[in-house]
């Protein structure tokens, strides 16, 4: 697992010059679809829901070392080319509309925004069978996988 120092200097990398606003909320994205697609967390620290968006206790940039794993890259990447170009008005809007944010901000217990609603969130079919989305939904990659499953090894 990476730090959350890390993903913020791999995120800068991608498109230099983000505010730590912008960067904060899309740490939201980046961990949510990280669990939507690998049922893990990339980093440990916890995202708090707060009034307005997300906050996350961010260490020393000393401790940001390189992220070398292509798994942690490519979810960075995604994130960083969907939504690094919206607004951070518009991505405070996303976030607050995200069952994860309101769940929290709900709590009883304390803000802390639960790595389970993440996943959730971000394996619903809103998310995973957008038409407008090139990516394959989730009934093409049913048919694909049947249709292998049938050729047998090769």
């Amino acid at each position: 697992m990476t730090s959350v120092a890390s993903v913020i200097a791999a995120i800068d990398m991608r498109r230099p010059g983000l505010t730590p606003a912008k960067q904060r909320l899309l740490l939201f994205f980046v961990q949510g679809h990280h669990l939507g697609w690998f049922d893990e967390p990339l980093f440990p620290e916890a995202l708090q829901a707060t009034e307005r968006d997300v906050a996350v206790e961010v260490p020393t940039p000393a401790a940001a070392a390189a992220i070398d794993s292509e798994r942690p890259l490519n979810t960075i990447g995604y994130v960083t080319t969907r939504y690094s170009a919206l607004s951070p008005s518009d991505l405070r809007t996303l976030v607050q509309a995200s069952t994860p944010w309101q769940l929290a901000r709900k709590s009883a217990t304390g803000a802390r925004i639960d790595h389970g609603w993440l996943r959730d969130w971000f394996r619903r079919p809103d998310e995973t069978d957008d038409p407008d989305d090139e990516r394959p939904n989730r009934a093409e990659v049913a048919e694909v996988e049947a249709y292998l499953a049938t050729r047998g090894p090769r």
